[in-house]
């Protein structure tokens, strides 16, 4: 009977994600999902890359901003500012209407990740591990954390939290105003794309081919699920209670965010596969929180974006295509016979991905056809293109942020 109790109240500890309690979050902050506002990585939390404001039909320049070293990223835009991390080892604010440089921030250490802008902060990671919150107004330091890890991609902020991952196997949850860790999840692998949140729940991709989805009070597991990928093209995306992921070698997949995983259930579905292979049961088993998965084809770069009840994607070999968000269903794909350089973006009907020789091109969102294309640079396009208003932003390996309009 004891036996017994202690595997009820241990089962119980997992799934209801009982346990020592973690602090709780000192702020609210979230990064500002005004309509002319892109204010972190891929705007929203859930990593959806989509913006209601209409991408401009580019007819020229309206401001550059040259460094003396490549790009590795997009820019965060809110309010009167733009704010870039650079090659050269700084974060900058600039004018949004001139491109003029109001403060920098010097660290010497090179990022590949977009700042992300809460409140009165500007949060930069840096690849070496370090993570600045700054004044939004002056640049000046608010709080620093080393974590002496390598950090590849962009953080986000939800709800007075900032989740990033980073090559110590961890997902990382700060308090956003003060840089206190939270928690932070061990993961079998290191994370080296963004992580994902909506409504409590953290989803995070290690690059041995696990997906983890974690309740963001907690820090707890909530469910792994095993893709089978040797690695990731990008992160996860969310949209509703579906998470969307894609593999480098050329599948999308979506799986259902609410599932949880009963103590001892991964192990049975284990050995269901194993009597599946032996043929003694004749149904291939579900792993639990599978959706749907397609087969693209080729290496689909960065991340997906969602946006019209559509999963949009692109691979490094030029494909740019659309999938149905509820089935997986193709609903059109495009050959540009151009390596692509970025994940896609989504601006109104505007399906935006850069290219490897420095152009961007513009679909049409419901049919895939291509509507323009316009060269920033003759180098890559890093980052995908960013919509904030009336304005596109491409960030380029020439060491260049071009700020593109319609107007001549």
């Amino acid at each position: 009977m004891a036996v017994v109790l202690g595997l009820i109240i241990w089962g119980a500890t997992q799934y209801f994600h009982l346990g020592a309690s973690v602090p709780a979050a000192s702020t609210n902050l979230s990064a500002d999902l005004s309509a002319d506002a892109w204010a972190q990585g891929r705007r929203t939390a859930q990593n959806t890359a989509f913006t209601p404001s209409t991408a401009p039909v580019p007819r020229s320049v309206k401001w550059t901003f040259a460094t003396n070293k490549p790009l590795g990223s997009s820019p965060a835009i809110v309010g009167d500012r733009v704010y870039l991390t650079t090659g050269d080892g700084r974060t900058v604010a600039l004018e949004r209407e001139s491109g003029q440089l109001v403060w920098e921030f010097r660290t010497g250490l090179v990022s590949s990740s977009t700042p992300v802008v809460a409140g009165d902060l500007v949060i930069a990671a840096y690849t070496p591990g370090l993570i600045v919150a700054l004044d939004r107004n002056t640049g000046l330091t608010r709080w620093e954390v080393n974590l002496n890890q390598p950090i590849s991609s962009s953080p986000v902020v939800a709800n007075g939290t900032l989740y990033f991952g980073a090559g110590d196997r961890m997902l990382h949850a700060l308090d956003v105003a003060t840089g206190a860790e939270r928690w932070a999840f061990l993961t079998t692998d290191w994370i080296v794309s963004p992580v994902a949140y909506a409504d409590g729940t953290v989803v995070v991709a290690s690059q041995d081919s696990h997906v983890y989805i974690v309740d963001a009070k907690s820090g707890r597991q909530r469910l792994m699920y095993n893709t089978g990928f040797q690695r990731f093209g990008g992160g996860p995306t969310i949209e509703g209670d579906t998470v969307y992921i894609s593999s480098d070698r050329g599948w999308v997949s979506a799986i259902d965010r609410l599932a949880k995983n009963y103590p001892g259930q991964r192990k049975w579905w284990r050995v269901k596969i194993n009597l599946y292979v032996w043929k003694v049961i004749s149904a291939l088993p579900v792993q639990p929180g599978t959706l749907w998965s397609r087969r693209v084809g080729g290496q689909i770069k960065g991340l997906l974006a969602v946006a019209h009840d559509t999963v949009y994607g692109a691979t490094e070999q030029g494909q740019v295509f659309a999938r149905d968000a509820d089935t997986g269903e193709k609903k059109w794909s495009t050959k540009l016979n151009v390596g692509i350089s970025t994940g896609p973006s989504v601006a109104g009907n505007t399906v935006l991905v850069g290219t490897e020789e420095g152009r961007v091109f513009g679909l049409d969102a419901a049919s895939g056809d291509v509507l323009w294309q316009y060269r920033a640079g003759n180098e890559k396009i890093v980052g995908s293109p960013v919509v904030a208003g009336d304005t596109m932003y491409v960030a380029s390996a020439d060491g260049t942020l071009y700020a593109i309009t319609g107007g001549n």
